[in-house]
């Protein structure tokens, strides 16, 4: 009994010493900052009424939803000043602008402001649709993140498809 006792100790302070030596993994993004296309409704269970569906890089919503939008995320430390990116439409999109969809702002700008994280792309959702198309009518718009001179978009969520429908 003496013996096993002195086993399962020696055991327990050898765990214990040898785990002491592992370092301590850190979480903290220590890359070149870089900006994002992020779908803030991805992963949750119930959507918002005319969300068809949520991907972390695409969004299926109705048309009559009117207005949708799209997070552009800065990913390192923030910035004392305003930094504006540039975005662009995909040539292989095939909503039209003016018929499908209708940027607010500054079309294929973005403005992240001064110490803060995060911005919207905003679009007008347009009836260009008919009612009584099917279901299955949809026109894709597809977002390409360019960033700007001095902070690059991340390689792999620099690109975001909306699929509009009926």
């Amino acid at each position: 009994m003496n013996t096993i006792l002195k086993c399962l100790l020696g055991l327990v302070a050898l765990s214990v010493s040898l785990s002491s030596c592992f370092e301590n993994p850190s979480y903290t993004y220590e890359g070149p900052a870089v900006v994002e296309l992020k779908n803030p409704r991805a992963g949750f269970a119930t959507q918002p009424t005319n969300n068809v569906s949520n991907g972390v890089r695409a969004r299926t919503v109705r048309q009559s939803i009117a207005r949708d939008s799209i997070l552009v995320q800065l990913v390192g430390p923030l910035r004392p000043v305003a930094t504006d990116l540039q975005y662009t439409i995909d040539a292989a999109s095939t909503a039209v602008d003016g018929t499908h969809y209708q940027v607010v702002g500054t079309k294929g700008t973005v403005s992240i402001p001064a110490n803060a994280s995060s911005t919207y792309v905003v679009f007008r959702i347009l009836p260009g649709i008919p009612t009584t198309a099917p279901a299955t009518q949809i026109v894709t718009l597809v977002l390409n993140l360019v960033g700007s001179t001095d902070v690059k978009p991340s390689e792999n969520y620099k690109t975001f498809t909306f699929t509009i429908r009926n």
